[in-house]
């Protein structure tokens, strides 16, 4: 995908956690599951709509997993924000992550990973 310019967006993974487990299925799920050429048509206009965070947390929805360890999450969101161009993601989270987990996310994702505060992560993303 191509971008204009970086972005910053935040993700607030409390509130994915417990978006995830109420989801459910929308018009476009269900019409690609019986017709996938419906949703790529859909979706191709419905992205120039939307804006680099609301297809981040589109993407995660479909992507991330409860039943996945955090980490293995996380790994999986940077590579998500690395496709919608994201430069700087602002990493809520419930708790606060301790270096071994901050640690295997940079080595599996080559992110840079700042706290910020107590539960908030900067991660630097190399769009490159």
């Amino acid at each position: 995908m191509e971008h204009q310019e970086a972005q910053c967006v935040e993700f607030d993974y409390t509130s994915f956690l417990g978006a995830s487990c109420s989801k459910k299925w929308t018009f476009l799920e269900a019409m690609s599951t019986f017709a996938p050429i419906f949703s790529l048509m859909w979706r191709d206009n419905i992205k120039e709509l939307s804006t680099p965070q609301d297809r981040l947390w589109e993407a995660a929805l479909k992507s991330l997993s409860a039943s996945r360890s955090d980490e293995s999450n996380l790994v999986t969101l940077c590579e998500l924000a690395k496709y919608e161009g994201i430069s700087q993601l602002k990493l809520v989270m419930p708790y606060t992550l301790d270096s071994d987990q901050i640690e295997m996310i940079k080595s599996k994702s080559s992110v840079q990973i700042s706290p910020t505060s107590h539960e908030e992560f900067l991660i630097e993303l190399n769009l490159h």
